[in-house]
């Protein structure tokens, strides 16, 4: 405990009546989870792309992604060009390594973090996109014939997902907005960030 905590303590002991416990000073409520969210995010943009990096899990990063691939391809992403049928057609349900997509969401901090948050003002609100709002909802069975690795993939976003949810985020001081995919974890923020995406 610092010099000025210790003060501060025993001032509050000497103001409390003899023989009455020190009374605990009211806190303020904890914001809801998304609102959070989007303040940390908005925090650690500001800060360095050092503290937006830390925000993500990036195990559930490359575990999300390559199974967004396969649902894109199954017509969630219309318009899907054809060398990127052929890439998700030819992946098998195994995740990116965890380095590929700390590079990549690194590679986001200027064109996607930066541009949306600028000076700041977030706020909280469901995705604007159709895609965004598909990113928080149950991933359903994938067809017959789906390499087998994919239902490891699907079964643990759906759990991250029952954990935690999407938020979509806009700031008054920036340009366009973002979804964030989040799930609750048992670490000192509370959550972290398993997937990003333009919204």
């Amino acid at each position: 405990m610092g010099q000025r905590s210790l003060i501060l303590t025993l001032l509050g002991l000497a103001a409390c009546p003899k023989g009455a416990d020190p009374v605990e000073p009211a806190k303020p409520a904890p914001a809801d989870l998304r609102s959070r969210v989007v303040a940390d995010f908005e925090a650690a943009v500001k800060t360095n792309q050092d503290a937006y990096v830390a925000l993500f899990d990036f195990a559930a990063v490359g575990e999300m992604e390559i199974l967004l691939h396969r649902y894109d391809l199954n017509g969630r992403l219309p318009n899907l060009p054809e060398d990127q049928k052929a890439q998700f057609a030819a992946e098998d349900g195994t995740p990116y390594p965890a380095d590929r997509e700390r590079r990549n969401v690194g590679n986001f901090y200027r064109p996607l973090a930066q541009r949306t948050v600028g000076t700041g003002g977030c706020t909280a609100a469901a995705p604007r996109t159709r895609y965004g709002q598909l990113l928080g909802e149950t991933y359903e069975p994938l067809p017959e014939g789906t390499p087998a690795g994919y239902e490891t993939l699907r079964t643990h976003a759906n759990e991250w997902l029952a954990k935690g949810g999407v938020v979509g985020m806009t700031c008054t001081g920036g340009k366009g907005g973002l979804a964030l995919v989040y799930t609750a974890k048992d670490n000192a923020r509370g959550y972290e960030l398993i997937t990003i995406y333009d919204d």
